[in-house]
């Protein structure tokens, strides 16, 4: 659904979940007759539906505002370069993609291959347009991860947008990794 040219979808899991608790309610009032079961159920189901759809279009509204801000800083890498350095660091990467997990809650991770590694990028909300496996595709976000594990390094993506090429990249000497700095106690 469009609202304000912004595209929300909702969590197929919830919306299940919403049906499930419109029926028990109705069942209810069906069998006790006591309109209670209405008027409480009802309000809440709206909310079960609203307030997901409420947040995810804020969500995006302020992907949408601050997409064209971060493009501008943001350094185009390969999955080689990512380093425990990095984190924090906006990004644009590019790749295809394997895998897609987490489509029932709206909560997609996209495993992304570039000739030199692979990367997960997580979401907030489906992008618009949706890609799917095989789709070549530029992430653009910030790089979060453990700072002692290098392999758990991923993008929080803002955008996730299908391309038809990709461009090259300047291959920079990987940076070197963070120094552990361990304060001494008297």
């Amino acid at each position: 659904m469009k609202i304000k040219g912004i595209t929300v979808r909702l969590p197929p899991l919830l919306l299940a979940a919403t049906i499930f608790f419109a029926v028990m309610c109705a069942m209810t009032y069906g069998s006790s007759n006591d309109l209670i079961y209405i008027y409480i159920g009802l309000p809440l189901c709206a909310l079960l539906i609203g307030l997901p759809l409420w947040l995810s279009y804020m969500n995006e509204k302020q992907v949408l505002r601050d997409a064209l801000q971060y493009r501008g800083h943001a350094k185009l890498v390969r999955a080689r370069q990512l380093s425990p350095a990095m984190r924090g660091s906006i990004v644009i990467m590019e790749g295809k993609v394997l895998k897609i997990t987490g489509l029932m809650m709206n909560k997609p991770c996209y495993l992304i291959q570039d000739p030199t590694g692979q990367v997960v990028a997580k979401r907030f909300a489906l992008p618009d347009p949706l890609v799917g496996v095989g789709a070549d595709v530029e992430v653009l976000g910030r790089v979060f991860g453990k700072a002692t594990n290098p392999g758990s390094l991923y993008i929080n993506a803002l955008t996730i947008k299908p391309i038809s090429t990709f461009r090259d990249v300047e291959e920079d000497v990987q940076a070197e990794p963070e120094k552990i700095r361990i304060k001494k106690l008297n």
